[in-house]
């Protein structure tokens, strides 16, 4: 006989703002979710799984709240034991004036913004949260498509009196991982050069921006991580394999191969997310990594 269901503490939702002062917009927030029976207070051990979210740098559709069919999926898993607390976060966005529904407005400061403040709010959330929570080595930073780009971006030399918390592993699923490949394979197709240069409007930060080939090795996070996995599927019909293929190859030049993982998985793009299950899964996945 299996083991009897135990039904799962709830969980505690807030949604908190990393950054305050005359420069805070109502995107520098960040959703937590933690077990009313065990906050994750500093000192736990439990590790938290801390989720950047995709969109193309601009779609306001897609924000922070993506993440909850994850969370659900994750704590009614037999697993979810390991996991002590979620975290997703929302950052500025780049300007989407054709889109369909919620045009991006000039004067709007949540969504004129290009590389790097994206990244910056990141990192201002993450320091919030180590601040708050203590979660240096013992948090997993997920990333889909370019919330994905924007884990194997970051790097303290973006900021200026601070270091960023180390994380035990890094998960991209769907990521962009270089540029100049993601619009010369899709120029059929003209959005996908304006949605770059919406977000990366100088041409010439492009490389040195692009996760695979960063001109200073050691000084990536990620590269701190004892775990970093990278995960594709054949049914995502935005982002190209090969971008996967160059983050592994990539990531096995500069770290142990035994640290770096490829995860094939399936689903088209936004389902990826939107599918607790398939996202869930490849965070259990992760978390078993990080246990060998």
């Amino acid at each position: 006989m299996g083991e009897a269901y135990v039904q799962p503490p709830a969980l505690i939702h807030s949604t908190q703002r990393y950054l305050e002062g005359p420069e805070s917009t109502e995107l520098h927030t960040v959703d937590i979710w933690t077990s009313d029976s065990d906050p994750a207070t500093k000192g736990d051990e439990k590790t938290w799984v801390i989720y950047i979210h995709g969109g193309a740098w601009r779609d306001p559709a897609v924000d922070s709240k993506s993440f909850e069919p994850t969370v659900s999926e994750l704590w009614t898993s037999p697993k979810r034991s390991s996991i002590g607390a979620f975290a997703s976060i929302n950052y500025r966005l780049s300007p989407y004036p054709s889109h369909a529904e919620n045009p991006s407005n000039p004067n709007d400061p949540t969504r004129n913004v290009q590389h790097p403040a994206h990244l910056l709010d990141v990192a201002d959330a993450l320091l919030y949260l180590d601040e708050q929570y203590g979660i240096a080595n013992r948090y997993i930073l997920v990333g889909h498509s370019a919330g994905a780009t924007m884990a194997f971006q970051l790097r303290n030399s973006y900021l200026k009196d601070a270091l960023l918390p180390k994380p035990s592993c890094v998960l991209g699923v769907a990521g962009i991982y270089h540029f100049d490949d993601f619009v010369e394979v899709h120029k059929h197709i003209p959005a996908y050069k304006e949605m770059m240069e919406n977000a990366f409007p100088d041409h010439n930060v492009w490389e040195d921006a692009s996760p695979p080939v960063t001109k200073l090795p050691g000084s990536a996070l990620w590269e701190d991580a004892k775990i970093i996995v990278i995960s594709h599927s054949d049914g995502d019909e935005l982002v190209e394999k090969g971008q996967s293929s160059t983050m592994i190859k990539r990531a096995r030049s500069i770290a142990q191969a035994e640290r770096v993982h490829s995860i094939q998985t399936t689903g088209k793009h936004d389902e990826l997310w939107k599918n607790g299950k398939l996202l869930g899964g490849l965070i259990l996945k992760s978390i078993d990594l990080l246990r060998v």
